[in-house]
């Protein structure tokens, strides 16, 4: 006689749905890995990237340090004073240069009083684009040298006149009152 088991004695264990979700479990941690892997690997490569980059980055900042510290040994080596000087005088020789003497006289002349006469015009550039002139002559009267300097007051290239000395007739100028006069002369107009 054959024997036949019987199932119903030894359960059946159902070891599929175990299976399964290991499998799962193991392609799950299997996808991971590569991922973690992959995602290491080009880490390291952006890394590298990074490191050959900062070395770069130090070549260039040591080369910009001695490029600072070659311009700073020639900056000490300047002299300061006598290149303020030279630029003082050099300003100072342009602004002559550029001094226009028609149109000062231009605006003298419509200025001066027709009883007044100029025997000196120095003028001086100053520097803040205005000139110092200094202005000496002889006027028929004391009325004529006033009415100069109210027309240095009121004209709009002249300003601040100052009266430096003032000789009355018969004092050693028989001609008239001779005099002294300071103002500053603006020749594109008062600012």
């Amino acid at each position: 006689m054959t024997r036949r088991p019987n199932l119903a004695a030894s359960p059946f264990p159902n070891l599929r749905p175990l299976m399964l979700g290991t499998g799962l479990l193991a392609v799950l941690a299997l996808a991971l890995s590569t991922f973690t892997l992959l995602d290491a690997m080009q880490a390291r490569g952006s890394e590298r990237g990074l490191e050959a980059k900062l070395v770069e980055l130090k070549a260039r900042r040591l080369e910009l340090a001695r490029r600072v510290d070659d311009s700073s040994r020639r900056l000490a080596a300047v002299k300061w004073k006598q290149l303020d000087a030279e630029t003082a005088s050099f300003g100072s020789l342009v602004a002559r240069r550029n001094f226009a003497w028609s149109v000062l006289l231009g605006d003298l002349e419509r200025v001066i009083p027709w009883d007044v006469r100029l025997t000196g015009i120095t003028p001086v550039v100053q520097e803040d684009g205005s000139l110092k002139v200094g202005l000496q002559g002889i006027a028929t009267t004391r009325e004529a040298w006033l009415k100069l300097i109210a027309r240095l007051f009121a004209d709009e290239r002249f300003s601040d006149p100052v009266p430096v000395s003032e000789e009355a007739p018969g004092t050693g100028s028989p001609m008239g009152t001779t005099f002294s006069v300071v103002a500053r002369y603006w020749p594109e107009g008062r600012r």
